[in-house]
């Protein structure tokens, strides 16, 4: 029988590695590890620690669950027992309402446990699905996340891969060679991150501690930005892009995009505003014409789902004209459905501010559903755009003249300043308020306030 300071010492040696990874993340001193005596033995090699590193610790002073697998040990394969021992720290997160940090590195399953490992991974993921909407769930990729555990990404809040990590559901080698494709790409962070699996990337264990860091500040709501809160927006104007709208409107270098990446004419992340975390959701017309794909729907409904997770307030700012004209009409329909539905259940206070146009589905799902909002003095909001407007009106004088783009025009700016111009909108009760640019910040502050307790 082995001595106990034998057993720690060969726990010691198996998982050294694994535990300086967790304690360049977690503050210092902070980790207290459970389960660590938990082993099993195999025919071909033993599992010491059952190849899973699980705990307690805090991160900027927020108190954290959190589990690593171990490739060092069988490759970090998951099997019946060490399941049992993901399953507990998913458990205790739970229990004691914290965040919880999953650290995956692993090849797959150990098929020679059968029937018993695909037990195990049913259970991890049940307790995932458990813990997902009940506490913060971040997964991270820190090299191989191959099988059915790459499933976790649909049930985590966040999904952070190192820049060399792979996210699979099977080996890359069979998928390239059954899909044509280059090994190299198939499942790499940069592929998952433009597909949208990934919410963000890291190169070192520095940046994934700054990420940690400004994520668990959304969920703790401990932000002090030092930014002034009666501070007026500078060179804010029509025609601006709305990451300029972003970087002007929130507290100073305050936001931070999810899923960045992905469905580009959505821009999605965190920002504080007057120091209170709130979620952003933009769209820009410089984009894809300014028209919503089926990605984009899927990236602000998956968003939104955080943002509620996190009782987190959203601040949708909209310059976009309606959604994209594709030949996958079915795909579009079912994902701008499921956005709307998203945005009509989500039960957090939501803010719109309209800076640009906002038309036809845009204004449906993105400014209707809101319990407060403003648009600039220049927005154009209406079924259609003036000038399509027009030409569908005033077909046959356009039809007649002369010059019949100059005609359009005409009519379309007249139309426009009658039906669709923000202060015309407005008056029919459908804004609270129509304000100069510059003061968006501070008729955002105001009413956040008020709703928020």
């Amino acid at each position: 029988m082995e001595t106990l300071k034998n057993t720690k010492s060969k726990i010691a040696s198996a998982n050294k590695d694994i535990l300086a990874f967790i304690n360049a993340f977690v503050d210092g001193q902070s980790f207290v590890e459970t389960d660590a005596f938990v082993c099993s033995q195999t025919d071909t090699a033993e599992a010491i620690g059952e190849g899973v590193v699980s705990g307690f610790a805090s991160v900027n002073d927020v108190g954290v669950c959190l589990f690593a697998v171990n490739s060092k040990v069988m490759k970090g394969a998951i099997g019946e027992l060490n399941a049992k021992k993901i399953v507990r720290a998913i458990n205790n997160a739970v229990r004691m309402d914290k965040p919880l940090i999953a650290v995956w590195d692993t090849a797959g399953a150990r098929f020679a446990e059968g029937i018993g490992a695909l037990e195990g991974y049913g259970s991890i993921l049940r307790a995932y699905t458990v813990a997902y909407g009940e506490v913060p769930v971040i997964s991270v990729i820190k090299g191989n996340n191959l099988g059915l555990s790459s499933y976790v990404a649909g049930i985590s809040d966040f999904v952070i891969a190192y820049s060399d990590g792979v996210i699979a559901s099977a080996s890359p080698l069979v998928l390239a060679a059954k899909n044509g494709a280059d090994v190299k790409t198939v499942g790499s962070a940069k592929q998952a991150a433009q597909n949208g699996i990934v919410t963000g990337i890291v190169k070192t264990d520095k940046d994934l501690r700054a990420e940690l860091v400004k994520i668990l500040s959304v969920f703790d709501g401990a932000v002090k930005s030092g930014d002034d809160a009666n501070r007026v927006c500078k060179g804010l104007k029509a025609g601006v892009s709305a990451n300029d709208v972003i970087k002007e409107v929130f507290d100073k270098n305050s936001f931070f995009a999810v899923r960045a990446d992905f469905a580009p004419v959505a821009v999605t992340g965190f920002a504080s505003l007057g120091d209170i975390p709130v979620g952003v959701v933009a769209t820009d017309v410089k984009q894809n014409d300014g028209r919503l794909t089926a990605d984009a729907c899927v990236k602000i409904s998956e968003f939104l789902n955080i943002c509620e997770n996190a009782e987190c307030p959203v601040v949708f700012l909209t310059d976009c004209v309606g959604t994209e004209q594709a030949s996958d009409d079915a795909t579009l329909i079912r994902e701008m459905s499921n956005l709307v539905y998203q945005v009509n259940t989500i039960d957090v206070d939501m803010f719109s501010v309209v800076f640009g146009k906002a038309i036809g589905g845009a204004y449906t799902a993105l400014v209707a559903p809101c319990e407060y909002k403003i648009a600039w003095e220049n927005a154009e909001v209406g079924a259609l755009e003036s000038e399509a407007a027009a030409r569908l009106l005033y077909a046959d004088e356009i039809k007649s003249a002369k010059d019949k783009d100059k005609a359009a025009q005409k009519l379309a700016s007249s139309y426009g300043g009658e039906n669709n111009a923000a202060l015309v909108v407005a008056q029919s009760g459908y804004f609270d308020n129509v304000i100069e640019p510059n003061l968006t910040r501070s008729y955002l502050i105001a009413a956040l306030l008020a709703h928020v307790e």
